[in-house]
Order: structure tokens, then sequence, then C-alpha cells
């Protein structure tokens, strides 16, 4: 069987979300106004589905820093990770501090005969590591039984989240 991009998607979100989540405490992605492009990979399960996939996302960042918006999120690697379709886009992501953030709104469908359908929309949270530019997550459930077992984006160099 095969997952749709939809599902992709949606476990791309709650990893990415996981890294930079919580604006509460106003911390700021940097730099403001811009426009990025990241990739990286992405391993998910629904159901009897388990995929293991490129999930590759472009956004852009508010021009206060305050959150980025992740505007398109594609997936690739397989017949599996084709069946994966990000919706509800764009998704939200916001940093907590310089360690952790949040993705809000992830919603994927997986067009799988039985066992596909709409997973999210969920928020996950994640880890944020600016020395290596990564957004990471681990075992982050959606709603409509997905998982993101792991993901790790890197981000582009000039990516950071400042206090």
């Amino acid at each position: 069987m095969t997952i749709s991009p939809l599902f992709a998607v949606r476990l791309f979100v709650p990893l990415v979300g996981v890294a930079l989540m919580g604006a509460a405490q106003a911390a700021r992605i940097e730099p403001a106004n811009t426009a990025f492009t990241a990739k990286g990979p992405i391993s998910f399960a629904k159901s009897i589905i388990n995929a293991d996939c490129t999930i590759e996302v472009s956004g852009k960042v508010s021009p206060d820093g305050s959150f980025a918006s992740v505007e398109k999120v594609d997936f690739s690697g397989g017949l599996k990770c084709g069946q994966v379709e990000a919706t509800h886009l764009p998704w939200t992501l916001t940093a907590k501090d310089q360690t952790s953030g949040a993705m809000a709104g992830i919603q994927v469908t997986v067009h799988a005969p039985f066992v596909g359908g709409d997973c999210g929309p969920s928020t996950a949270e994640g880890r944020w590591n600016n020395s290596t530019g990564k957004l990471e997550a681990t075992q982050v459930s959606l709603d409509g039984g997905c998982t993101i077992k792991t993901v790790s984006i890197q981000m582009p160099p000039t990516f950071r989240v400042e206090p």
C-alpha cells in the first residue's frame, strides 16, 4: 500500500512545529520577511502503511519574525511518498525559544485504498538547533491515526531562532 502526499505533509508539519514551537516567549525567526526552502528525511505511518520519504518545504518568514508560513510541501522517495498530499496550507511555524517550537495546522491526505484518509489538522512540537540548522521531531501523533516517526529538516544556513 502507498501513502499519499497529504499524509506526508501532515507528518512533516508537526515535526517542523515541534522544532520551532512556542511564540509565548516571543522568540523570533530570522531573517524576517524572507522566503525559504528546506528538505530532509521523514518517516511516517498510517495504519499498516509505513513510508520513508524526503520532505521539501517552502514558505516565508513573517515581516516581524513572529512566525514562518509553510506554503508548499512535497514528498518524494517512491510510490508511498507520492500518495501523501499536504493540505490545509499554509502551516504556521512558531518558535518558543532557541531550542523548541511548534508547527500548527498540519494536515495531510493519504491516498491509499482502505487505510488512507485525512490526518490532522494537528499541531506538532519539536526541536530546533541553531548550530546545525535542523528542525527535528520524533513520535508525533496526528489526528486521524498518523504518526511522524522521525523528521529532520535541514533549514537554510541563514534561518535562525533568536530570543
